[in-house]
């Protein structure tokens, strides 16, 4: 009687086991539907012709598919011609072409710039706080404290230092007006204080992987604190490093924000732009719109995928080890 109610019970547990198991697994596609639902549209949409745009019911898929729209690549051409559409606006609305290739190069040149010099400060700090213990025991955790500041909250008092303080400073000392609004340096600035946490965040775990007895041994033969820094460390966590400037990068190329408080019309990144289609001329180009969004898009998931697992390690903060 026993092993028939521990057979049974066994198999009850199973039953509920594997109907818990599809229940999850169904719920987590559904899931992953619903957010991947917008990302589909708006690549599908930036290969539609005008026509195709707002048809109802809707092309879900291209012709050779079974869909019933042709691929084109007309909104790509628009958005990636030399030729802007300039003051006027005479031309057919879905025919006007946008240039991106200046929010390109600002995207580039603040995301990167701002994302190595963070990863540099973040290093040498993150470094001096696993071997010195600079700020304490608990002073780590604290850091990421800085990061869960609402942006917003940020952007209006730099706002007043750029556009007051700092011209009227520098008018006062130098005898020149400096001001930091859309300009490459105030963004740089501002991009690099905000992910600096994050930095020191995930460079400490990679530091902390390399045992202090390989920079012991290297003082023993006669080494520097600074040669060992250069020589034995930085090539240990080179890895590491990548993985942090590539995530730095991903955070700085999608936000939007601050860049949408400290800019335009000299400095305009890709979002800022993107977010311009919200006027009433421009808003009506869906197309050129998603394929936008799309460039803006595939880099950050290409990157993402590329980093994942080292993103583990670098934001588990030791408690995964190898």
């Amino acid at each position: 009687m026993t092993n028939d109610a521990n057979t049974r019970a066994e198999m009850s547990f199973a039953k509920r086991y594997n109907l818990f198991f599809w229940f999850r697994h169904a719920a987590l596609m559904l899931w992953a539907l619903m957010i991947m639902f917008p990302i589909f549209w708006m690549i599908s949409t930036s290969f539609k012709d005008s026509g195709d745009w707002v048809t109802w019911p809707p092309n879900w898929f291209p012709s050779f598919i079974g869909g019933g729209y042709e691929p084109t690549l007309h909104n790509y051409q628009q958005i990636f011609t030399i030729v802007g559409h300039g003051e006027s606006l005479s031309r057919e609305v879905t025919e006007q072409a946008f240039t991106i290739w200046g929010a390109v190069r600002d995207s580039m040149v603040v995301s990167s710039i701002s994302a190595f010099i963070a990863l540099l400060l973040g290093t040498f700090l993150a470094y001096s706080i696993s071997r010195f213990n600079v700020g304490g025991k608990y002073f780590r955790y604290m850091i990421l404290t800085i990061r869960m500041v609402p942006p917003i909250i940020i952007a209006i008092p730099v706002v007043m230092y750029y556009a007051i303080l700092i011209p009227f400073s520098t008018q006062a000392v130098l005898g020149i007006r400096i001001s930091m609004i859309d300009t490459y340096v105030g963004l740089c600035l501002l991009y690099i204080a905000t992910t600096l946490p994050f930095v020191i965040w995930m460079m400490l775990n990679f530091i902390e992987e390399i045992p202090k007895t390989i920079e012991h041994a290297a003082q023993i033969m006669g080494a520097g604190r600074i040669y060992t820094l250069r020589r034995v460390v930085m090539p240990l966590v080179a890895p590491g490093m990548v993985v942090t400037f590539l995530f730095i990068f991903i955070l700085n190329w999608s936000e939007f924000l601050l860049a949408l408080t400290l800019t335009q019309p000299n400095v305009i990144t890709l979002p800022i732009l993107l977010n311009k289609f919200q006027s009433a001329m421009e808003g009506r180009l869906y197309g050129p719109q998603a394929a936008i969004g799309t460039v803006i898009t595939v880099p950050v998931v290409i990157l993402g995928v590329l980093i994942q697992k080292h993103l583990i390690t670098g934001f588990s903060f030791g408690t995964i080890r190898k």
